[in-house]
């Protein structure tokens, strides 16, 4: 493991900009005919400017201009639109509230860990919802399915059970959410090698790319006046500079910089998740980058398809190999089209500098390599030389040291910035499939004056003990290290 100077200076580095040639992810493969659009000139005043175009992005742009009448909102987006973590990652519809539950009631009491566990199942079913409300279930391949999660020491499945006994006896209503399964079961009727056991719950998966474009295309119909998306325009730096001596520089008193020029907004909500840092250096180590590689292998008929019944998830102790010094992460992530048969698998081992990294501009050849030869053994398969791979990708998600994306504004010790104009809502650990939407939606009721506190979970704001406690440099440190 690297020292923790080392660490320290991982997460706490400058994540920079989003690269501009990033690797080709899958899902991206066929461009969206917005994938490239912008203004033929840039805005210059706007009442709202977002930072991001996936999920996240989507859920603000989309929530303000349903609940204010006048508002002009324009999302700006350093790459193609939704060329992010939600245009890169999985395509699962997954909550892990769950297999948290126990670290979760410990830490923030029975009632916010409940809660929890509510807000990522509901945000899956306004998923759902979504992809319904804009008839993309067809193009997007939508499934509504079980997660199998599976364990592959016998330690982290016990943990496990605790977890789900602890959550049903403080949450009686949760009984039969999970239903456990033992290492025989997942073999006799899932055909997964390996285990010590594991379990079903309700989850889904979706073709991440084509919902959000598809949802921006229909927004941009239905608010022509007042939504713009300028792509390829990365926000470089942020000033407040109010003049009360102009309307205008009163009213918008924020100064995006980008190099199409300057933009002026009341209100700026950050929406870039693993690069948040960039744009808000106080935030550095409690948010940082974690880079993950995703592969496309095809088992060309080599098992069944499963992709309308199953998703998977595999879960195992982060482990340090002392020769190559990589870190296994403890979680691979599987589903798979029900079109093509085509297995969509992704995880990480590779060097703590490696991944504590916001460069999505290649992928190492030997984390490629790990999850083609890890994905097959799953199935019982040792011989794999007709198994094919199809693509991969690297892509940056955002973790917070305490596990828990933050949502809510930035006060000016957090900015840098006078005024109080500005919100955040990133960090999703690698679960924004079961978070984003909702923590999109919450941040734009917010800036609109709204109470969200009935649903969402105080844990996910900037209150004081988080920042003192849990949310801190040294916790992020501490996390890493003990990998």
């Amino acid at each position: 493991m690297a020292p923790n100077d080392s660490v320290s200076s991982l997460v706490t580095a400058d994540p920079g900009l989003p690269r501009p040639n990033p690797t080709q992810s899958y899902w991206q493969h066929i461009p969206h005919a917005l994938a490239d659009v912008q203004s033929s000139e840039l805005p210059t005043d706007q009442d709202f400017a977002v930072i991001g175009s996936g999920i996240t992005g989507l859920a603000v742009a989309k929530t303000l201009l349903e609940h204010h009448p006048t508002a002009t909102v324009t999302v700006l987006e350093a790459r193609a639109l939704c060329s992010g973590a939600t245009g890169r990652n999985g395509g699962q519809m997954a909550a892990n509230a769950g297999e948290q539950y126990l670290s979760l009631a410990e830490t923030h009491g029975a009632e916010t860990a409940g809660k929890i566990v509510d807000f990522t199942f509901r945000n899956l079913e306004k998923m759902q919802e979504l992809i319904r409300e804009y008839d993309a279930v067809e193009s997007s391949e939508m499934q509504i399915l079980q997660k199998l999660r599976v364990f592959l020491t016998q330690r982290k499945f016990d943990d496990f059970k605790k977890s789900i006994a602890r959550l049903e006896a403080d949450h009686p209503s949760k009984r039969g959410l999970y239903t456990i399964l033992s290492a025989d079961a997942i073999l006799k009727d899932h055909g997964i090698h390996g285990t010590f056991g594991g379990a079903l719950l309700p989850a889904g998966t979706v073709w991440p790319y084509r919902l959000v474009t598809k949802v921006f295309e229909e927004l941009l119909k239905k608010y022509p006046g007042r939504l713009k998306l300028e792509t390829h325009t990365p926000v470089e730096s942020i000033d407040y500079t109010p003049n009360f001596a102009s309307p205008v520089t009163a009213i918008n008193p924020y100064v995006l910089r980008t190099p199409r020029g300057p933009l002026r907004a009341t209100v700026v909500m950050h929406c870039t998740n693993g690069y948040s840092g960039h744009l808000l250096p106080r935030l550095r180590g409690l948010i940082h980058p974690f880079k993950g590689t995703m592969t496309v292998q095809d088992p060309r008929n080599s098992t069944p398809n499963r992709g309308t019944a199953v998703s998977w998830g595999f879960h195992y102790p982060p482990s340090l190999d002392p020769e190559t010094k990589r870190v296994g992460y403890g979680l691979y992530y599987l589903g798979q089209s029900a079109k093509s048969g085509y297995f969509y698998f992704g995880g990480e081992n590779a060097r703590v500098d490696e991944s504590v990294s916001a460069d999505d501009s290649f992928v190492a050849e030997h984390s490629v390599s790990h999850l083609q030869e890890v994905l097959p053994k799953f199935f019982g398969r040792h011989n794999t030389s007709n198994w094919r791979l199809i693509s991969s990708w690297s892509g940056i998600m955002g973790d917070s040291p305490d596990g828990l994306p933050i949502v809510g504004r930035l006060s000016a010790a957090l900015s840098g910035r006078k005024g109080d104009g500005e919100w955040i809502a990133a960090a999703f650990n690698g679960y924004g499939m079961a978070n984003s939407l909702m923590c999109g939606e919450a941040l734009a009721l917010m800036a609109l004056g709204q109470d969200v506190s009935e649903w969402l979970p105080i844990a996910y704001g900037l209150g004081e003990r988080r920042l003192q406690e849990t949310l801190t440099v040294p916790k992020a440190i501490d996390a890493l290290s003990k990998l």
